[in-house]
């Protein structure tokens, strides 16, 4: 069985003896993840990604769960198809069209119905879940992280009173909703096409149960579309949108860059990964911004600093 902590010559040594494999193999490391590592692996037949994982405390990861929405998304029929998992590893099918940019929202005017389309698809998706999935909660997500940066002395501390305030004020904003399956990290990078140019979601670390709109606004707001796209791709979603639905979007998309910016801070303060894969991979999902943690967690404070002005200039 496959250990998470295994250096990189260990994990392609042990994928080469995986008996789901055939003839000549080929293992290459697959740059692209902030929180797990992956690799590629041609065999005699195709291409596959060997995703290794591991628990993750602070996240909330944990791999069970993880592995029960890949399984549930893939027959969904909206992620790749899994051939072969044990407990830190998963095969799954390799997708050749590469990862969306966040100018594919805008410039290809199929490209978000085909993004609603899909989400919508996980959304109504909970019955093919087998398992047990974690749910996901974003204003408690916040809490913990700030708890982990407090323990950590992060550099954000003096910030943390602010963030819990607006993080609770917030939370109020939210009606009742039913829990349904989410993916919870919706980032342009976990949509793929394929060569037919369908739209693929990929990366399930924190997959559960959720409120669907926190998946909606981190279509948008990840790839920083401007107003007039985001209210097509809300609009494409729910048909219409009422005064108090725009408000739980917005409230939405505030917590959302709140949490990818707490999520930075605790990367940095507790992450082990190695610092140049983090970089490299920095360098290839945001290029322009700064390398490693730092330049993550400053884009999404920039984004949430942004966002909550105008919150405050439409709601309060």
């Amino acid at each position: 069985m496959l250990q998470p902590n295994w250096n990189d010559e260990q994990i392609k040594e042990y994928l080469t003896q995986l008996e789901c494999f055939s003839g000549n193999i080929e293992v290459e490391p697959l740059i692209g993840g902030l929180c797990n590592k992956s690799f590629v692996v041609s065999d005699e037949n195709c291409r596959h990604v060997a995703r290794i994982g591991t628990d993750i405390e602070v996240h909330g990861i944990i791999q069970s769960s993880v592995q029960a929405s890949m399984k549930a998304a893939a027959d969904i029929g909206i992620s790749p198809k899994i051939s072969y998992f044990e407990p830190s590893l998963v095969i799954l099918d390799y997708l050749t069209g590469g990862c969306l940019r966040p100018e594919d929202f805008i410039e290809d005017a199929k490209c978000m119905e085909k993004i609603v389309a899909a989400l919508k698809m996980v959304h109504s998706g909970s019955a093919q879940v087998r398992g047990t999935l974690t749910y996901f909660w974003p204003f408690q997500v916040i809490r913990n992280y700030v708890q982990i940066g407090t323990d950590k002395q992060s550099r954000l501390s003096d910030q943390f009173p602010s963030i819990l305030r607006i993080n609770d004020l917030l939370e109020k904003a939210v009606s009742r909703y039913t829990p349904v399956l989410t993916h919870n990290d919706t980032v342009p990078q976990n949509f793929m096409f394929d060569d037919d140019r369908n739209v693929w979601i990929i990366d399930w670390d924190y997959g559960g149960y959720g409120h669907p709109m926190f998946d909606l606004v981190g279509v948008s707001s990840n790839a920083d579309m401007a107003p007039d796209y985001e209210k097509i791709l809300f609009e494409m979603y729910f048909g219409s949108l009422s005064d108090d639905l725009h408000r739980q979007l917005t409230a939405f998309k505030l917590i959302l860059n709140l949490r990818e910016y707490m999520w930075g801070m605790v990367q940095e303060v507790t992450s082990e990964l190695d610092s140049e894969n983090v970089a490299a991979s920095m360098a290839e999902l945001y290029p322009g911004e700064d390398p490693g943690y730092e330049g993550y967690t400053n884009l999404n404070r920039n984004r949430f600093e942004a966002n909550w002005t105008t919150y405050r200039e439409l709601f309060e």
